[in-house]
């Protein structure tokens, strides 16, 4: 894939509408600080290693606290500036489940629209077909 084409919303790039699901998942698992969570948001397949914008990320905490999703407390060990720890809530936890079914939902949805771009042809597995013209339009 070219390097002007990578960040397309047709490579994916632009999915940041997962990153509410993730960080329940993340924090369903233990408590964590904010930059824990942007290192295991930049693991998942979504963000292919690719560290997501920190100004985005703690507002989305902040916005998921202020809806009782997650709680938040400073952590003054070790000295120096405090660091928050994030923690689910119950409410979290039912919007994590809620968010499950809202997935599968889109997982239908996107088995269907990949059916459809296969069925049309040029369908190509190496990805080393022309590139898309998005960028060059801009």
């Amino acid at each position: 894939m070219r390097k002007e084409t990578q960040d397309c919303p047709c490579h994916g790039k632009t999915l940041t509408r997962f990153v509410q699901p993730i960080i329940l998942s993340i924090l369903s698992e233990a408590p964590c600080h904010g930059y824990v969570i942007m290192q295991k948001i930049a693991r998942t397949k979504l963000w292919d290693q690719l560290m997501p914008d920190p100004a985005g990320i703690y507002r989305t905490l902040r916005d998921m606290e202020k809806r009782g999703l997650v709680t938040s407390r400073l952590d003054q060990e070790g000295g120096g500036i405090g660091r928050r720890i994030f923690t689910i809530t119950e409410e979290g936890l039912g919007c994590r489940r809620s968010w499950l079914s809202t997935l599968h939902q889109y997982q239908q949805g996107i088995s269907e629209v990949i059916s459809m771009l296969e069925q049309e042809g040029g369908w190509e597995e190496d990805g080393d077909g022309p590139a898309c013209s998005c960028l060059e339009q801009a």
